[in-house]
């Protein structure tokens, strides 16, 4: 029989086939098989599956397993790999770095409002991820991050203590400028080399992630976690957008559903998740350092009054001004 497919990329080309060709897409992330992220991914692939009618198929590569979500980013782009879902890579464009921009927001109220659909730094993404061949999703919410360290701080409620301890942070002027600007010696590595930077001295601590990561990524490492809400953490699920043009019409709306569903879904519980990977480093023998309201709103104000300058720069202070304003 004759049937009629208008791709995603509205084509309107008349496909003659008896039925729709079934599609396996590949999906990588960057956390271990069985995590809260694996499980919630494994159903969106499920859900997608189902709602194609069976069409779809994902093969899912957890844990970094097609290299750094950098690589894996630039593979999408070129279509080696179909889809990922990640922070973005700064080495593809500077912009993508904005969504880890130092106290961009500092409550779950304002993270709801900057990072969901149809905010400025959304629509700048979508834009910016297309200029690459790339097809924006949805989103992931994390964490806000905070400072993982392994030896006692210096009167860590005070954003002005200046302790020297050197940490290890995410190679990204807003994480580098942000732990000079709270006292801290900063040493930029890569998160692969976090564990071992830690274990065997070269660095005191770390900055760039937050309750989640340090829990899993640096067991029985750390001694005190300063959740001082520096960067929010948030995922973005894209994929390759000759990959997406070439799917019909039933399968692009069964991945966006499905895609939108598991945003939804994770908004509800990010916010508990933190607070339970934060009781599990307590009960691991950390210790956490509890923060007023007041406490935190004068970090947020001595690291934007420091940074902010030169991050805007750095993003282009259109695209930065656009996004601060949002909150305004």
């Amino acid at each position: 029989m004759l049937v009629s497919l208008v791709a995603c990329g509205g084509s309107n080309e008349v496909v003659e086939q008896n039925e729709e060709q079934t599609v396996k897409l590949s999906l990588a992330h960057i956390r271990p098989v069985g995590s809260s992220a694996d499980l919630a991914i494994k159903a969106f692939a499920e859900e997608a599956t189902e709602l194609s009618g069976g069409t779809l198929e994902f093969e899912i590569y957890p844990a970094s397993q097609l290299g750094d979500y950098t690589t894996v980013q630039e593979r999408v782009g070129i279509g080696d790999v179909d889809m990922q879902i990640a922070s973005l890579g700064s080495n593809m464009d500077k912009v993508f770095a904005m969504s880890n921009a130092a106290y961009l927001c500092s409550t779950w109220d304002e993270a709801k409002k900057m990072f969901s659909e149809g905010s400025s730094l959304i629509e700048i993404y979508k834009e910016k991820l297309a200029e690459y061949n790339m097809t924006y999703l949805a989103a992931y919410p994390l964490y806000f991050g905070g400072i993982a360290l392994n030896v006692d701080p210096v009167d860590p409620t005070n954003p002005q203590a200046h302790s020297g301890i050197k940490i290890r942070v995410p190679s990204m002027t807003t994480f580098e400028k942000t732990a000079t600007t709270l006292g801290y010696l900063a040493t930029p590595l890569p998160s692969s080399e976090m564990f071992t930077s830690v274990q065997t001295g070269v660095v005191d601590g770390a900055i760039g992630a937050g309750a989640e990561m340090y829990y899993g990524n640096l067991s029985g490492l750390v001694k005190y976690y300063l959740p001082i809400n520096d960067h929010f953490e948030q995922w973005y699920m894209y994929i390759n957008t000759d990959k997406w043009n070439s799917l019909s019409d039933n399968q692009c709306n069964a991945i966006q559903t499905a895609a939108n569903n598991m945003q939804e879904a994770r908004w509800k519980v990010a916010e508990a998740e933190t607070s339970e990977y934060e009781q599990k480093l307590r009960d691991s023998g950390t210790v956490v350092v509890e923060y007023t309201d007041e406490q935190l709103s004068e970090f947020a104000h001595i690291v934007r009054e420091a940074v902010w300058p030169v991050i805007a720069e750095e993003y282009g202070s259109e695209y930065f001004e656009s996004v601060v304003d949002s909150i305004k």
